[in-house]
């Protein structure tokens, strides 16, 4: 009977693949508080509406692009969270500390409000070169201000940042990228503190 037993979990055992874990990363930017002057448009409440991006930026799965042409996904690294809701929190948690507007909603609030800013990331990726032995990251957000009354453009801006990636692999990719979001955030709230004035 031990005999049996033992072979059927020997068979069962031969059955099963290991696969390595995923290792999964999180966009966390470092961004400094700054004191920001009274702003115009301090009595107006602001909207952050979801962030537009391509349909790679709205899944877990972390794309990277080498050469001219190509593109891949890393296969055992993938986002917490998919980098298009990542970034949009990040706006929103940047714009709540500001201080420059009364206050400040995600688009899913019942609240009114008279502004709207809208978020367009235009790229989001680290890339490879040809011979795999250099990489950047390289993230570009266009950010636009909506007069919510009367559906009006009042301001619009594309902020971008180039990052030199040192270490050749996931991790040193997502380091590049969450360095340079966060050159990128403070660059839009410094751009908002200056128009709002």
């Amino acid at each position: 009977m031990k005999l049996i037993t033992l072979f059927t979990l020997f068979m069962f055992s031969g059955c099963t693949t290991v696969r390595p874990p995923i290792q999964e990363y999180r966009l966390n930017p470092k961004v400094e508080q700054s004191a920001l002057q009274k702003s115009s448009y301090s009595e107006k409440s602001l909207k952050v509406a979801q962030a537009f991006s391509s349909s790679a930026l709205m899944t877990n799965e972390m794309s990277y692009a080498y050469g001219d042409y190509s593109s891949d996904i890393f296969r055992q690294s993938q986002w917490a969270e998919s980098p298009n809701k990542a970034i949009t929190a990040q706006i929103l948690n940047i714009l709540q500390k500001s201080n420059l507007f009364k206050n400040v909603q995600i688009s899913k609030s019942r609240s009114k409000s008279g502004l709207v800013l809208e978020t367009n990331i235009e790229e989001f990726m680290q890339y490879f070169s040809e011979d795999e032995n250099s990489s950047l990251a390289k993230v570009a957000l266009n950010v636009t201000i909506i007069d919510a009354t009367k559906n009006t453009v009042l301001h619009s801006k594309t902020f971008s940042q180039s990052v030199k990636v040192y270490s050749l692999n996931a991790k040193g990719g997502v380091i590049a990228l969450n360095q340079g979001l966060s050159n990128v955030l403070i660059q839009i709230r410094d751009w908002l503190s200056e128009i709002c004035k």
